[in-house]
């Protein structure tokens, strides 16, 4: 019975060892890519045998470009219960000239300072070599009550785009 035994091992071997040669041919990088097997008997005997397109890698999602930070004021008073704070990325033109909003984020104000904010701005809108500024209202009841005096840079020459401290100004 042993002799019977050892004899199929040695069949098994002497089988995988003879089709060690084809499979490495029908998969031309060692099985690693997106080739199918081989049909059963279909080893060695020169059938062709079905190919699937290799698939692509998955490219790594990249972040969209954001922009973050907190908003605050000087002023030692509470925000109403009513306040609403607007978070905008804009384009920075030619002086005078209409900016394009990139992104824009409104929310109800919290009662203190400071005001969290992040902003994700579509790639798409984004121009190589152009400057970008970020704007900040806080409004109640349809008036602004707080705003930035000039656009803080941001998305620009490798300027911080997180992290940001954005002063706001009384208006009245």
């Amino acid at each position: 019975m042993r002799s019977g035994r050892a004899s199929s091992l040695w069949l098994v071997l002497a089988i995988v060892v003879a089709a060690a040669p084809a499979c490495r041919r029908d998969s031309g990088s060692g099985g690693r890519t997106g080739a199918t097997p081989a049909a059963p008997g279909a080893a060695g005997d020169g059938a062709a045998t079905a190919q699937l397109p290799a698939a692509a890698p998955t490219p790594t999602p990249r972040p969209l470009p954001a922009v973050s930070g907190d908003i605050f004021y000087r002023e030692r008073i509470a925000l109403p219960p009513d306040a609403t704070v607007q978070v905008r990325v804009v384009s920075l033109g030619r002086p005078g000239a209409a900016r394009t909003v990139v992104a824009e984020q409104s929310f109800a104000a919290p009662r203190r300072v400071p005001i969290p904010f992040k902003l994700e701005c579509d790639p798409q809108a984004l121009q190589p070599g152009a400057a970008y500024g970020l704007e900040a209202t806080i409004s109640r009841r349809g008036k602004v009550e707080f705003a930035t005096i000039e656009p803080v840079l941001v998305l620009d020459g490798g300027r911080p785009t997180s992290g940001l401290k954005v002063l706001l100004r009384r208006t009245r």
